[in-house]
């Protein structure tokens, strides 16, 4: 496989643009202008199309913005068929490939379209700033027809955004004297920079630098500086509980979907790892490797909705190795019970303990989790091979008793389940429906880990905590931001984001307007 540089690409756009009589190209010419030779020895069974025309038919479907395939193959002209290389059977019959032939080219070969994306997005650019016009017709025709109502969401998004920046940095109380050189506002802008870029400091306020030449920004040093003046968890805690606080009760108010709704909620323990030399043992908790080369983890125990379309992070507590898990477990059934009406609640089999189960009774809740495969439950298990499901009723656990449920799954595998629902035995199959939403937990980890969680080096836990309630807050903000767009737009709440959590960043600090008037710091 030959690489081809984005200097190659770039030589050969500004050459041929520059002998370019007209501001205005077909796509199709300028990619049959191009060598995009770069894949010499691909396998390939068939020879009906060459690969270099199946490539350009992809560059063209990248550029041109088109995602249906029979529209891509309706919007083709005879120039264009010509210009991306295909040719004609003996009955003058033009060979295109069919979808499944296109889709098949590409399969498991992610290399090789990330290449043909840079490609595509390297034409666009440089197009745009040598002002020559592509033939983009049908995508301007989309935009036309739908421009009011892109224009609509767009202003929802900033304004909704805006106003969510207007009340939350307030909230957030970083020690700056009142004639400082920079205020709250910019530090937590850099924060938001580095936290979607998941870089550290040091290097994220460089870039940051870099995209704001005209503005003064504080370097790493300062930042860190103010942030260690965080020195009592109990504080950094309520601070961010504050803005929790603020993002439920305006959901409620604006919209009233947290009232009247029953919510399926997950509580689970996240783990952030801890590269670097052992610290005070109040803060780092051991846990398993999995791969990534630590036994070291910060854990923090989180209570979050898993309902599709609404996935706020409740809570989020940090653990130390001294804490007792029921009393934090109680603690944020509590906080949820005032927050939302509780349908379910998901946990996995590390919470399969007698105390766990007395705190849900205790506070009427309905749980799922599965069971550890005791004795006991093995020697069930035993008993119910022959059947699809069966419950046993006033289970012994300790000095409590729950439902016992064995259920195949849909591979036929028997499956272990503890929960205190009252279910028939022919609906057991139900509890593998529920359980699956506490996947949506494990959806919002992932979200904050890869586009909210700023990375440090440091071993200060007062500033590993305020990074990751600062995660979860951003987090929280991007899921009312979606609420409050899609309701606006919409008339409706949407299961799928309207904006991403990059995007969602990127403009959150880049707002600027009506703002510094309620900065406390001046």
């Amino acid at each position: 496989m030959k690489n081809i540089s984005c200097k190659d690409i770039e030589s050969q756009l500004i050459k041929v643009l520059g002998n370019s009589e007209t501001s205005w190209l077909k796509v199709s010419f300028l990619l049959s202008e191009l060598d995009i030779s770069i894949f010499n020895n691909l396998n390939r069974k068939d020879a009906i199309y060459s690969t270099e025309s199946i490539l350009r038919l992809y560059l063209f479907k990248r550029i041109k913005g088109i995602t249906n395939y029979p529209r891509l193959i309706e919007s083709l002209t005879e120039d264009d068929i010509n210009n991306l290389g295909f040719t004609k059977d003996k009955n003058n019959n033009t060979l295109l490939p069919t979808k499944r032939t296109f889709n098949r080219f590409f399969h498991n070969k992610e290399d090789i379209k990330t290449k043909l994306d840079n490609i595509a997005e390297k034409i666009l650019i440089i197009a745009t700033q040598n002002n020559v016009v592509l033939d983009v017709e049908l995508v301007k025709k989309e935009l036309r027809k739908n421009r009011e109502s892109i224009n609509k969401k767009n202003k929802a998004i900033k304004e909704t955004i805006k106003l969510v920046k207007k009340f939350i940095y307030p909230k957030i109380n970083i020690k700056i004297n009142h004639n400082a050189k920079f205020t709250t506002k910019d530090f937590l802008d850099i924060l938001v920079h580095v936290a979607y870029s998941h870089d550290f400091c040091n290097n994220g306020s460089m870039t940051y630098k870099e995209l704001n030449p005209n503005i003064k920004i504080p370097d790493s040093d300062t930042i860190m500086y103010h942030f260690k003046k965080f020195d009592d968890i109990k504080k950094i805690e309520l601070m961010f509980k504050n803005i929790f606080d603020f993002v439920f009760n305006f959901v409620k108010k604006e919209y009233n979907m947290l009232k009247n709704r029953q919510f399926d909620i997950a509580i689970d323990i996240h783990k952030v790892p801890y590269y670097g030399k052992y610290i005070n043992p109040n803060y780092i908790k051991g846990g398993v490797a999995e791969g990534i080369g630590t036994r070291q983890f910060f854990h923090f125990i989180t209570c979050a909705i898993v309902t599709p379309g609404g996935r706020f992070t409740i809570d989020a507590i940090p653990m130390s190795p001294f804490d007792n898990l029921e009393t934090l477990v109680e603690r944020l059934i509590k906080r949820a019970k005032s927050k939302i009406k509780i349908r379910h609640c998901y946990m996995d089999r590390g919470f399969d303990r007698t105390e766990i189960i007395n705190v849900m009774n205790r506070n009427n809740i309905k749980f799922i989790m599965p069971k550890v495969r005791s004795p006991t439950v093995k020697k069930w298990l035993d008993k119910g091979e022959d059947c699809k499901s069966r419950i046993i009723k006033n289970f012994k656990i300790g000095n409590t008793t729950t439902n016992l449920v064995l259920v195949n799954d849909e591979n036929g595998i028997k499956r272990a389940f503890s929960t205190n629902l009252d279910i028939p035995e022919q609906l057991t199959h139900y509890l593998f429906r529920f359980y699956k939403f506490r996947w949506g937990i494990e959806t919002s980890y992932r979200q904050l880990d890869h586009d909210f969680l700023a990375r440090t080096t440091s071993r200060n836990f007062h500033i590993r905590l305020f990074y990751f309630l600062f995660s979860v807050c951003l987090y929280n903000l991007w899921i009312l931001i979606n609420i409050c767009v899609s309701l606006n737009i919409y008339g409706k709440l949407s299961e799928k984001p309207i904006i991403t959590a990059k995007l969602f960043a990127i403009i959150l600090y880049k707002i600027k307007e009506e703002y510094e008037y309620l900065d406390p710091s001046g």
